[in-house]
C-alpha cells in the first residue's frame, strides 16, 4: 500500500519538535492525547493527536527527528486508529505512534 500523507503540516520533517506532551486518561483513551508543537523558523504548527497508542520514544529525542511523516490510514480499516506518525529516516531520535485522529490547534 501506497503512503497517503495527512494534509495537516506539509512536511513535518522539515520542522523541529519544540513542544511534546501527553495526556492520559486512563479510564478512556479517546480522551487522552498528544499535543506536539512544531516549528521551522517563526511558524509553530500545534497539533493535537487524540487516542494516542502504542508511543516510541528512541534516544537522542528531539534532536534526529528529521524524517518525520504523519499518515493518514484510514483507508486501511483498522478500529479506532486513523493516523500513524512515523520516521523515515535511520538516524535516533524517532517518535512513532498510531492514533484516532488530529487536530490543528494553531
Amino acid at each position: 500500500m501506497d503512503r497517503i500523507y495527512h494534509p495537516i503540516v506539509e512536511s513535518p520533517h522539515l520542522y523541529d519538535i519544540d513542544c511534546f506532551s501527553y495526556k492520559f486518561v486512563e479510564k478512556d483513551n479517546s480522551k487522552s492525547y498528544i499535543d506536539l508543537h512544531l516549528k521551522k523558523d517563526s511558524e509553530v504548527v500545534c497539533l493535537r493527536f487524540w487516542g494516542p497508542q502504542d508511543l516510541e520514544i528512541e534516544k537522542g529525542f528531539p534532536w534526529a527527528t528529521g524524517g518525520m511523516f504523519i499518515e493518514d490510514i484510514k483507508s486501511h480499516g483498522l478500529e479506532s486508529l486513523g493516523i500513524y506518525v512515523g520516521d523515515f529516516e535511520a538516524s535516533n531520535g524517532s517518535i512513532t505512534f498510531w492514533a484516532k485522529s488530529v487536530e490543528r490547534l494553531s
